[in-house]
């Protein structure tokens, strides 16, 4: 009957102690003393270091667990050996300027490694022609931004595209540069326009609200004063300066509420103008300031 003894110290080394009588006894590493007595034979071995994937190898003989371990190696160097085959043909295709068919090639690779940044490197040069058209890269992240573009494609490959191809990234951000200056002196001409109109006609509607609200408060208050009146007093005589006073807080109310109205559109319409995306323009520039904060990070 054979008996294993695993422990869970990983990398120890494990003594089998064989005496004349032919007995066997284990001592590991950690043994108080490692003192051999007259007519003992020593062999030493270590355990491996296993790793995650050694879960499928519980349970198994060592045969079995032998052949398990061939059979993953083999599989891994047949991934590997097609991976490197496919990043061939990728940059052979590249260099024909079949970019879609080297896509294709390098879109496959990334499936057969974890990190894959030369796939990942390969894959962008072939979306993006070898970056002539770097907006088909930018195109993806304009949104999310920088952070999320180094987080897909990793590091590595960020870092290698940058320093391959910073050139193409400077003129393309230059090009975003000289597409911007007249278009941002478009918008701000026009926008000044029509904050000369808009900054007096939200003072105005500004100053109507405030004077309508002083009558509005002031009858509100008589209102509510002559009112209270009534329970104080044994006579009638604060029932008609009640009414007069509410009537005149009601019609107080819908003119304070016809220039709160204009007042809060005039601000709204202020502020509207005061950003990027109120117009056609503002809108184009806010795109440009996204794709160039992209830029800058390759340049």
């Amino acid at each position: 009957m054979e008996e294993r003894i695993l422990d869970e110290e990983i990398g120890r080394k494990i003594r089998i102690k064989k005496t004349q009588d032919g007995e066997m006894d284990v001592v590991d590493d950690l043994a108080e003393t490692d003192e051999l007595v007259e007519g003992e034979e020593e062999y030493t071995f270590e355990l491996p270091e296993y790793t995650e994937d050694d879960e499928d190898l519980v349970g198994l003989s060592p045969e079995e667990a032998m052949a398990l371990r061939k059979k993953k190696q083999q599989e891994a160097e047949a991934k590997r050996a097609e991976y490197e085959r496919l990043l061939a043909e990728g940059e052979a295709l590249l260099a024909e300027g079949s970019y879609r068919s080297a896509e294709l090639k390098f879109e496959k690779a990334l499936m057969l490694d974890d990190v894959a940044t030369e796939a990942t490197v390969g894959y962008w040069r072939a979306k993006t022609e070898n970056f002539s058209n770097p907006d088909a890269l930018m195109d993806e992240y304009v949104e999310e931004g920088y952070d999320s573009l180094e987080y897909d494609l990793g590091r590595k490959a960020v870092e290698q595209i940058r320093i391959r191809f910073q050139e193409q990234f400077r003129r393309r951000y230059d090009e975003l540069v000289e597409e911007e200056t007249p278009l941002r002196a478009k918008f701000e001409e026009a926008q000044a326009r029509r904050r000369a109109v808009l900054k007096p006609r939200r003072l105005k509607c500004g100053i109507g609200f405030g004077v309508s609200a002083v009558p509005f408060l002031v009858s509100l208050i008589l209102t509510i004063v002559f009112g209270l009146s009534n329970f104080t007093v044994k006579d009638d005589s604060f029932v008609l300066p009640t009414i007069i006073a509410g009537s005149v807080a009601l019609v107080a109310f819908i003119v304070f509420g016809v220039f709160t109205n204009r007042f809060i559109n005039a601000c709204r319409m202020y502020r509207t103008n005061e950003k990027l995306s109120s117009t056609d323009e503002g809108a184009k520039l806010e795109e440009i300031e996204a794709y160039k904060s992209l830029y800058q990070q390759f340049i």
